[in-house]
């Protein structure tokens, strides 16, 4: 498989999982549906505070690794190609690691199924460019 088309695959795939939190930041009916989820019924005036900081913070910074990974499709030779898949594959990892870990012991904090299924794809395609990948 092409590693551009890998990149532009979890691209993707990574702007789907980020669009409920964007969604939220413009949205309150649709943030107070995903608080609801991890705060409750009425939410303090510091959760909301702490949420609104989470979802800008996290939302630029997942942001900032899509470019990256469309920058990144600007190289030319297949091993620096890998060694990219195989960096992103370190930071996509530990970005589906706290999910999956939270989906699996069931705590209530845990993205829903189809995000979580999402964050491991991501994960394995960018792995597997690192390995197989072709220019």
């Amino acid at each position: 498989m092409k590693i551009k088309t890998i990149f532009t695959t979890v691209a993707v795939i990574t702007f789907l999982q980020l669009l409920p939190l964007l969604l939220s930041l413009i949205n309150p009916d649709f943030k107070a549906m995903l608080m609801l989820d991890i705060f409750g019924d009425s939410p303090s005036a510091d959760a909301l505070k702490f949420f609104d900081n989470f979802a800008m913070v996290l939302g630029t910074l997942i942001l900032g690794l899509i470019f990256l990974l469309i920058g990144s499709m600007s190289f030319k030779d297949v091993a620096i190609l890998r060694r990219l898949c195989f960096l992103y594959s370190v930071v996509w990892g530990f970005c589906c690691i706290p999910d999956l870990v939270s989906f699996i012991t069931n705590d209530g904090m845990a993205a829903p199924l189809p995000v979580v299924i999402m964050g491991i794809f991501s994960y394995g395609l960018l792995l597997y460019g690192s390995k197989k990948g072709t220019v």
